[in-house]
């Protein structure tokens, strides 16, 4: 046995001393999210060479330029995976087939997972032997204390989708299945072909299009190309079956598929809505006064105009939907429509009850989405007349003296006043429902129970509760308090990390200086997660003075240089920011007024702004 095969194996045994691998890991039993059976069906005619695409949504599920992925299909009836043959082939994400026969006909599974990823570190400078299976990956050290799990859970997605073959029933281009598309008389309009979708899978696409059997040359009525039937003039006669053939080479096999399209023709028609005002306009108006503009849209042809006028506001690269809820002072009135000789004309009017300063020089948009195109035309306000040198002055004087108070405020008050901006003016901040997240923040800190060490749990499981609980109304995440009874240690920590928007890692001067300590530090608390993933926002709250900062884990050295650390040590003062005679505590900790501020400060934002924009609509 040569030596690296005796390094593999004396790794694999050192990882099995450590506990390591487990046949009960989760992974390895993997599990695949189903979404069902795909509602759309791929038809085909006897002899046809059908793509059969994977209804997937991958764009939807991750990014696949950053995640690497692989997709396999299963045969529903059988179960067995699909890997190719004279009958089927894989081309791609899709499953081809060259000659379909009516005994291809069934239900395909297609399954997608991401490839687990494997990291590996060391705080020696000897290299470590990695070892991977097919969801996790070990690390094996030289040293016994460098026995760590580093690994990245790979995902899996299915979905079903259903091959339909036919047989031709009435000549060589009438289809026993068609679509049905429809098209307005007495306008040019377009008939879209079906097979549009696959000419990116294969090589070398090309379409011809029928009608009644009969191909379609370019001339004066039908202007047919790759992916569209352009039909000018149309009339009641041009409703009929339309047929688009793809001709295409895959693997240097040539094969066609064909799909056909039953066009109805409707005598009412609108033609492209044409947008009359707004159109680049500033208006001068005087702050305070109301203000009224129109957009006005007319919209050529017959029939019932289906044609959305929508008023937006732009300020820099945020665009926001105008409310039309009357109450509110910037809203959109009830649309007018008014029928005239040529068409409708629309009138959508913006109301603003009170102009603002905020109000200038942002950019009001008027925008008319219609099926036959999209216009849109702005307006921007002004001041009126403005006295330029008294403004001027009251400009400068304002930016400096804003200035130098924005400078002392920042320099000496920052901590406060970013908590009296939170809670004075809350609608400033995003509210943070809907991010995902269940907790505020993690607590963390090393069950070593000797010496300081009995401090930090102390003051994680009573103190930090009653003030930031009780008081402020945060939630924390206290392993110990609110994991399930028998869970295992590591995936409550790995899922409740996930949930929580906020690392508290509270340490003392003796407990993250144990071997104990060490590996609890970087298994358990996030560190890696937040250093490395950046996926969690880490605060450190050191309660005694560390005098001897070396013999701090080296991720705990590098988040304190990097940040800072709030130190409950430091000017300790009575905490009297709340009534505590009726109920009092026995304690060695008795942080400041200025500690409880910088914890709050650095804890998650609870404003009161929707996600959406500052106008419901």
């Amino acid at each position: 046995m040569g030596r690296l095969s005796l390094v593999f194996l004396a790794a694999l045994l050192r990882a099995t001393e450590c506990g390591v691998i487990s046949n009960k890991d989760p992974l390895v039993s993997e599990s695949c999210r189903d979404f069902g059976l795909a509602f759309e069906r791929m038809f085909a005619v006897r002899g046809e060479s059908p793509l059969l695409e994977c209804p997937l949504h991958i764009q939807a599920l991750f990014d696949p330029a950053e995640t690497p992925y692989n997709v396999t299909w299963l045969e529903e009836r059988t179960g067995s995976q699909i890997t190719g043959g004279p009958n089927v082939s894989l081309a791609g994400t899709s499953l081809w087939f060259p000659n379909v026969s009516r005994q291809s006909q069934g239900t395909y599974v297609c399954v997608l997972r991401t490839q687990t990823q494997c990291y590996r570190q060391s705080h020696y400078k000897r290299p470590c032997v990695v070892l991977r299976t097919q969801t996790q990956c070990y690390r094996q050290s030289h040293y016994k204390r460098s026995c760590v799990v580093l690994r990245t859970q790979s995902q899996c997605y299915r979905q079903a989708a259903v091959l339909v073959v036919s047989e031709m029933t009435s000549g060589d281009c009438e289809r026993p299945v068609r679509g049905l598309q429809w098209i307005s008389a007495g306008v040019n309009d377009v008939l879209a072909c079906p097979l549009k979708r696959y000419a990116r899978s294969v090589d070398h696409p090309s379409i011809q299009w029928y009608k009644s059997c009969e191909p379609l040359q370019v001339d004066e009525k039908f202007t047919p190309n790759e992916e569209l039937l352009r039909i000018h003039k149309v009339h009641l006669d041009d409703a009929g079956l339309y047929t688009c053939k793809m001709t295409f080479s895959l693997g240097g096999v040539v094969g066609e598929m064909a799909e056909s399209v039953e066009c109805e023709v409707h005598d009412e028609y609108l033609e492209k809505p044409r947008l009359i005002e707004p159109v680049n306009e500033i208006i001068k108006v005087e702050r305070g006064s109301s203000f009224r503009k129109d957009c006005v849209v007319v919209v050529p042809g017959k029939g019932v105009p289906q044609v959305p006028v929508l008023w937006k506001v732009t300020s820099g690269s945020e665009e926001e939907f105008i409310s039309k809820n009357t109450s509110h002072r910037i809203y959109q009135e009830t649309m007018n429509e008014s029928r005239t000789e040529e068409g409708f004309v629309l009138v959508q009017t913006l109301s603003v009850s009170d102009v603002w300063q905020e109000d200038f020089y942002l950019n009001f948009t008027c925008m008319v989405i219609g099926s036959r195109g999209t216009q849109s035309g702005q307006f921007s306000l002004i001041p009126a007349d403005p006295n330029l040198f008294l403004l001027l002055g009251l400009v400068l004087g304002s930016v400096a003296l804003l200035f130098v108070t924005g400078v002392s405020l920042c320099t000496v008050f920052k901590v406060e006043l970013a908590l009296w901006v939170r809670t004075v003016f809350p609608f400033l901040y995003k509210t943070t429902d809907g991010d995902g997240k269940q907790y505020d923040a993690y607590i963390a800190y090393p069950r070593v129970l000797d010496g300081s060490s009995e401090k930090a749990e102390v003051f994680a499981m009573s103190t930090l509760p009653q003030v930031l609980e009780g008081r402020y109304g945060y939630k924390l995440f206290i392993l110990g308090r609110d994991g399930l009874p028998g869970e295992a240690v590591v995936d409550v920590v790995e899922e409740a990390l996930t949930r929580c928007r906020r690392l508290l890692l509270l340490y003392t001067s003796t407990s993250l200086c144990s071997p104990e300590a060490l590996e609890w530090a970087e298994q358990q608390t996030g560190l890696h997660r937040g250093l490395v993933e950046n996926t969690v926002s880490i605060v450190l709250l050191e309660l005694e003075e560390i005098r001897e900062p070396d013999r701090l884990p080296h991720s705990v050295r590098l988040l304190k240089e990097k940040q800072g650390a709030l130190q409950a040590w430091k000017r300790r003062k009575r905490w009297m920011c709340c009534d505590w005679k009726t109920e009092k505590r026995s304690t060695s900790l008795d942080p400041s007024a200025r500690f409880w501020r910088e914890v709050r400060y650095h804890m998650p934002v609870r404003g009161k702004a929707k996600n959406r924009n500052w106008f419901s609509f």
